[in-house]
């Protein structure tokens, strides 16, 4: 089937395709069309499948019309974008359809398109790689932190203080003491002074005991995600069901060998060191990665679609309802516009980002083959103790393995930039967040 295709640029990434099949094909696959519609329908005096194409063209033409449109149009339009490199990222919207059996077939579509960057500058880039610098204080506190991680919780009879886990019921209220509905939380635990809730709900609980029930007014920004609560000034009933008190063992070759694979103490130092070494030094790798990413993005200006930003904003959305859902809160009262407000920009930033790799990777050829993304898959199933194919079914089917062979290529891309650009070293402390616990 042939089509003439005349595309019309509207703002920014916006296009609209004029589409026309010629008359000899339409009439073509009016006439297949017609053929197959025939071999299902029914009439007097005829068997099913053996009805005239002749009469079907008479007594089925809504039906012929409808299943023309729906089998030719998205035939025209897929070759329309062939023809032009066109990635739609939005749903066409199809308009202005014009078709009979003796006249061309005509509409128009409309969609937002994925832009087609060329970018250049993305060699020889200059950075700083930090190399973290691991310094025994590190690695000390990270062996507290594993000590302190092994606590026990033993229930006391005393006025909580600053340490203490708290296991509590609480209840929202309205003006007259009434419980509000579905505003209630059981069994939430709060570790005193680890700024789990916001203070005026903590205050009131301050020297509690096991059994107490204290009522918290606790007034909330307006900028606070939860628009129920936002700007407004919130009365909860708590009940403290215990005060329990965390109990530290020491720091023993026998504590490290009950929790770990390890069987000394200095042992465990040792991978500690190791470990924050590694971490941190992936981390310089990331930073140094993520630097020259944004040098090719602001080399290379271009607005994004809006559509692929909008896309991320929703998601970022639906993120924040999962965790409201998690925290016992409403999703439903999280103003979604807000979100998209505040978080706009740097979602336009990621968008831009997701575009330049693309680019540089069409530009250098650089792919994923279907051996590699078979070994990340068995590297995962083997991490899960299951099969490749059920970790595929599990974790989304296609649209994981697309999402895997992206990541895997973004890397590729990633290390292209890196190989190619001037890299100085220098030293750093390791920052907050580049260590973890170790032996856990």
């Amino acid at each position: 089937m042939n089509v003439k295709v005349d595309v019309k640029k509207e703002e920014a990434w916006r296009r609209v395709l004029a589409i026309e099949v010629p008359e000899d094909d339409v009439a073509k696959e009016y006439d297949r069309v017609a053929q197959k519609v025939a071999k299902r329908v029914r009439l007097p005096g005829f068997r099913k499948g053996k009805v005239p194409v002749s009469l079907v063209r008479k007594s089925f033409r809504k039906e012929l019309e409808q299943e023309f449109l729906e089998t030719v149009m998205p035939k025209a339009f897929g070759q329309a974008l062939d023809e032009t490199g066109l990635d739609p990222v939005t749903e066409p919207k199809f308009d202005d359809v014009s078709f009979g059996e003796e006249r061309p077939f005509s509409f128009t579509v409309g969609f937002e398109c994925r832009p087609d960057v060329e970018v250049k500058d993305y060699r020889g880039l200059a950075a700083v790689k930090e190399v973290p610098e691991v310094t025994d204080e590190h690695v000390e506190s990270m062996m507290e932190d594993f000590r302190k991680g092994r606590a026990t919780l033993e229930d006391v009879e005393r006025p909580a203080i600053r340490g203490d886990v708290l296991l509590l019921d609480y209840q929202a209220v309205d003006g007259d003491g009434k419980p509000i509905p579905n505003r209630n939380v059981k069994g939430y635990t709060l570790e005193m002074g680890a700024d789990q809730v916001v203070d005026d709900f903590e205050n009131a609980l301050t020297g509690v005991e096991a059994g107490a029930v204290r009522e918290a007014e606790v007034p909330y920004p307006e900028e606070y995600p939860d628009k129920m609560l936002a700007g407004s000034t919130a009365r909860y009933k708590i009940k403290v069901r215990a005060v329990r008190e965390k109990r530290f063992p020491e720091l023993t070759d026998e504590l490290v060998n009950e929790h770990t694979e390890l069987a000394t103490v200095e042992e465990l130092r040792e991978r500690v060191r190791k470990d924050l070494g590694e971490q941190a030094d992936r981390a310089g790798v990331d930073r140094l990665e993520r630097i020259l990413l944004d040098q090719v993005v602001e080399a290379n200006p271009f607005d994004p679609p809006e559509a692929l930003v909008a896309s991320l904003l929703d998601d970022l959305v639906g993120r924040q309802k999962l965790e409201a859902h998690q925290k016992g809160e409403d999703p439903e009262s999280l103003d979604a516009a807000l979100i998209h407000e505040q978080n706009r920009e740097g979602a336009a930033r990621e968008v831009r980002r997701m575009l330049v790799l693309d680019a540089i990777a069409k530009q250098e050829e650089i792919e994923v083959d279907a051996k590699e993304l078979r070994e990340r898959v068995a590297l995962m199933a083997a991490l899960r103790r299951t099969s490749p194919k059920k970790v595929i079914e599990e974790l989304g089917g296609d649209r994981f393995l697309r999402r895997i062979r992206r990541e895997m290529r973004d890397k590729k891309v990633l290390a292209f930039l890196v190989e190619n650009a001037e890299i100085s070293q220098k030293s750093v402390p390791v920052r907050a967040g580049e260590s973890r616990e170790a032996g856990s």
